[in-house]
């Protein structure tokens, strides 16, 4: 199970919901169905990589590194599909932050990737579609 809630600090209007102290504001959003098994996660190091005309490679590394989620669902209702279609357009896709908590006692600021939610119907009514996050920096 997974949460959202806006990031205030960049004056967001998506979903929120109760914060770790207690506080909230917005609209708690609760999946309607888990997402399949094997969410996948990963860390980011965002590394840029540049050869010279002598073939000598140079690096520079902008982070540490931040982590990366994968949340695929299949066989969602249309119902559900709505839901996510207007929290996707609510947060502006890749725009605004939000915090994701899967479960446990980890609040992190996040953004989702630019082709998330995008839904393809596999039966009459019935949908499947993924969620790439990443951590997004709190500045």
């Amino acid at each position: 199970m997974a949460y959202f809630e806006r990031d205030t600090a960049d004056g967001g209007s998506a979903y929120s919901g109760t914060l770790v102290d207690g506080t909230s504001s917005g609209t708690y959003m609760v999946f309607d169905v888990s997402p399949d098994l094997g969410v996948a996660t990963g860390k980011d190091f965002s590394v840029i990589q540049s050869e010279s005309y002598g073939g000598d490679e140079f690096t520079v590394q902008r982070h540490t590194g931040k982590r990366t989620w994968q949340l695929s669902f299949s066989f969602i209702s249309s119902a559900f599909k709505t839901k996510l279609e207007n929290f996707r357009n609510t947060v502006g896709g890749p725009y605004r932050k939000f915090t994701y908590n899967d479960g446990s006692t980890t609040y992190t600021n996040v953004r989702m990737s630019v082709d998330s939610l995008q839904f393809t119907e596999v039966a009459p009514s019935v949908y499947s579609t993924s969620m790439q996050i990443k951590q997004a920096t709190t500045s």
